[in-house]
């Protein structure tokens, strides 16, 4: 059953990162007037990203991106074919200013918020041009309304799946560092710490979503209607519905510093293609139909809070995604490209990830193991083995 599934990759490493008090982005009074408060918070960051390691696969060399958004440049390799790269480059979350506005108790039952926050990558996007423009990205842009009943957040910010798997990885991981920078030629956002190894990337994506209040101060539920994904290189761009996705999210703190956190979420889209139907002899369109699949994803986790131990393990599974993203334009996430378009089905795909971390003064101490899957299909090429 192993032997039918096709491994992406897997991840063992260390990090270390310094989590000094006060860089958890707190908030600093601007303005306050007439019961509105505006704030900002934001922060600056720098790495050196040094990666090394063997080309992409036999016959895949040329591709211009292979799901790490690179170049299909073969003089990035040296003789033996061995490739390294060193950038200087943002972190897991990049350099980010934000300013908040607030209205506390508007109505006796209403409370309004917005956020504004862009994202920056300090680095050329690529290395080739000295007057490349760099990344730049309004990452959250949403209005909160809250009260006892709960609240909407209308607007773009992260997405529900699979955010606390994500959400997992920056508390136990790379909050304050790099991990897997993503890319190593082209440069966007920030650099995807543990994305790709055991867990995806939720996205910042248009969203309308509803959050219960707390049940009991420890469980939440949040539902959300967000702007649907296409995969253009399939020309599967008919998505006549909203994206769906939820979460439900229970945290319990039995004393200071001790206590758990789970979670569950998932995403359903309808997503298509509609083709033309033509006549053999004379090549003429005949008659007009479409294909429709439905791409989905369910993923979870757990997290416990031992003091200055930490420790957590998450996954998921699903269709429609490659080892970073839910509906992504990688040709990966579908059939083989050598078939009609409309003749094309959704790979099945799941992961998971396990992380701890230590911390000791303002040193944290973490490491992980992450693995991303996707299944094998029968329309996909048998594998042949390499030559000794």
């Amino acid at each position: 059953m192993w032997l039918k599934r096709k491994q992406v990759s897997a991840s063992i490493f260390g990090a270390l990162a310094l989590a000094w008090p006060g860089t958890s982005m707190a908030e600093i009074k601007l303005v306050e007037s007439n019961g509105w408060t505006v704030t900002t918070d934001g922060r600056v960051n720098a790495f050196v990203s040094h990666i090394w390691g063997d080309d992409r696969p036999k016959g895949f060399e040329s591709l211009p991106w292979m799901g790490f958004n690179e170049a299909g440049d073969s003089g990035q390799t040296d003789a033996d074919h061995k490739l390294q790269k060193t950038r200087v480059r943002g972190g897991f979350v990049p350099s980010t200013l934000a300013f908040n506005v607030k209205r506390v108790q508007m109505k006796d039952w209403l409370t309004v918020a917005a956020r504004v926050e862009i994202g920056f990558q300090i680095t050329d996007t690529l290395p080739v041009q000295p007057a490349d423009p760099t990344w730049m990205e309004p990452r959250a842009v949403y209005l909160d309304l809250s009260g006892v009943w709960g609240s909407v957040r209308a607007g773009r910010d992260l997405g529900l799946f699979p955010r606390g798997n994500l959400l997992m990885n920056y508390e136990l991981g790379h909050a304050y560092g790099v991990g897997f920078p993503c890319a190593y030629e082209y440069v966007f956002g920030g650099s995807c710490g543990h994305v790709g190894f055991g867990t995806l990337w939720p996205d910042f994506r248009a969203q309308i979503t509803y959050s219960t209040p707390m049940f009991g101060n420890v469980a939440q539920l949040s539902v959300g209607l967000f702007d649907p994904r296409t995969i253009p290189t399939a020309s599967w761009t008919r998505t006549p519905l909203p994206r769906v996705e939820s979460e439900a999210v229970a945290k319990y703190e039995f004393s200071k510093g001790f206590g758990f956190k789970a979670w569950a979420n998932g995403a359903w889209q309808k997503i298509g293609i509609g083709y033309d139907v033509t006549d053999p002899v004379s090549g003429l369109a005949i008659d007009r139909k479409d294909k429709m699949s439905t791409a989905y994803g369910l993923g979870g986790g757990l997290q416990a809070y031992l003091g200055p131990v930490k420790a957590g393990g998450s996954g998921y599974m699903g269709k429609g995604m490659d080892g970073f993203l839910f509906l992504g334009f990688n040709p990966i996430n579908y059939s083989r490209d050598d078939m009609p378009n409309q003749n094309r089905e959704l790979r099945p795909t799941r992961g998971f990830l396990l992380e701890a971390s230590v911390t000791v003064g303002t040193t944290w101490v973490m490491g992980g193991f992450g693995k991303a899957i996707l299944d094998r299909m029968d329309t996909d090429p048998p594998i042949v083995p390499e030559d000794p």
